[in-house]
This record gives structure tokens, C-alpha cells and sequence, in this order.
């Protein structure tokens, strides 16, 4: 937006406006204040400059005994573990009960 001086009270006219939240977070403006979304760390915080926003929202590896691209694109435990691995919007941005199973009955 912008801010031009006119001759008329109040003598200038305003198309400034909040900016939406970036990518991978969530908010009603950058102005109001956005959070990263679940299974993302970093923040996002107002700047002076365009596009008048700095976001450090990075997506979380997927944690031990589990595998994937990364937490907010899905992870499952790896062979011989049983669980689940859940985006949260705390740290460490995950939950994961991935537990190792144990043997069968009558196995080496």
C-alpha cells in the first residue's frame, strides 16, 4: 500500500494494509502475528522492506526410528517399529510413539 498527501482533510489518503501470513504458518496478518505451522520451527516476524515480512518456518526432519521427507510431508516408522508420528505446533514439533517390536514367541 501507500500513503499520498492530498488537499483535502485529512489531507492524504492511506491503501495501506496488513500482510497476509507466509507460507508454512498460520495467522490472521504478519502485523497481528503468525506462528509456524505443526511440524515446522522458526517464526515469522514484521520487516520495513517487501515483501514487510522475515519467516524462518522450516519444515522438521523426520525423527529417530522413523523415515520420510520430512514431519509436515509424513513419516512412518521404520521396519521393525510399530507407531506414529504426528505434527504439533510445540517443540520439538512432533509427536512420535515409533517403538521397537518385540519378537514373536519362540524366536531367535
Amino acid at each position: 500500500g501507500a500513503v499520498s498527501a492530498t488537499t483535502t482533510s485529512p489531507f492524504y489518503t492511506n491503501s495501506c494494509g496488513p500482510v497476509a501470513c507466509p507460507a508454512n504458518s498460520d495467522g490472521a496478518s504478519v502485523i497481528t502475528g503468525c506462528s509456524c505451522n505443526a511440524g515446522y520451527t522458526g517464526a515469522v516476524f514484521a520487516v520495513t522492506t517487501s515483501p514487510f515480512y522475515a519467516s524462518s518456518c522450516s519444515a522438521v526432519p523426520c525423527p529417530a526410528n522413523s523415515a520420510g521427507v520430512n514431519v509436515p510431508a509424513g513419516c512412518s516408522c521404520n521396519a521393525g517399529f510399530a507407531g506414529s508420528v504426528s505434527a504439533v505446533t510445540s517443540n520439538p514439533f512432533y509427536t512420535s510413539s515409533c517403538s521397537a517390536i518385540a519378537c514373536p514367541s519362540n524366536s531367535a
